[in-house]
């Protein structure tokens, strides 16, 4: 689904900038359309892939409730962990930098396969390390965390969000069935602009 930008802020043609325009359409109102928003970003028009998706990763929290599990208390932070080294992380740092969800701090952390992934409640796994993918899904079990990868056939084998490009603009695909498994609920808006696919 297009929706042409003209009736919207511009984005920054900076590419550092972008994070901080999201940020500030989150708290004017304008949160509802971001997604789309995104998906019309052409990354040949000076946007950085990388931050694009560091923004994508940010606003994925929005439409996705973790069980009351996931929190050990209630104050407990919403932990995002990218796996191994990825520019994505710096990316993410700076996007929640002093920012809360759902009236919890944003942490982000590197991770690696261990037990420190099931702290974490939405984990990236870059392309790099799409092969720990099997290791890290015996070690989080049914444990909540949203998995969100960045390679082909990643939301087939056991992620639940996928980035790929097309057009040259990043999209997103969704194994809904593999986040009911670990009862993630995802927003039907987020379902309506991704490619639905099922796990092989």
């Amino acid at each position: 689904m297009a929706v042409p930008l003209v009736a919207y802020p511009p984005l920054p043609r900076h590419p550092t900038r972008l994070i901080r325009t999201v940020t500030m359409w989150k708290q004017t109102g304008i949160a509802g359309m971001l997604v789309l928003l995104l998906l019309n970003l052409s990354l040949a028009q000076s946007y950085n892939e990388t931050e694009v998706k560091a923004a994508f990763l940010y606003h994925f929290v929005s439409y996705v409730e973790w069980p009351a599990r996931a929190f050990d208390i209630p104050s407990a932070p919403f932990v995002i962990g990218v796996l191994g080294k990825s520019p994505v992380l710096e990316a993410l740092r700076e996007a929640v930098r002093g920012k809360s969800v759902q009236g919890r701090a944003l942490v982000v952390r590197q991770v690696s396969v261990g037990q420190e992934l099931r702290q974490c409640h939405l984990l990236f796994i870059p392309a790099s390390e799409a092969k720990q993918l099997p290791r890290v899904l015996e070690v989080l079990g049914d444990a909540p965390v949203l998995l969100v990868g960045e390679s082909e056939g990643f939301a087939q084998r056991g992620g639940i969000i996928n980035f790929f490009l097309e057009q040259n603009k990043v999209r997103f695909e969704i194994n809904p069935d593999a986040a009911r498994r670990i009862n993630l609920n995802l927003s039907s808006k987020l379902l309506r602009l991704a490619r639905v696919v099922k796990s092989s």
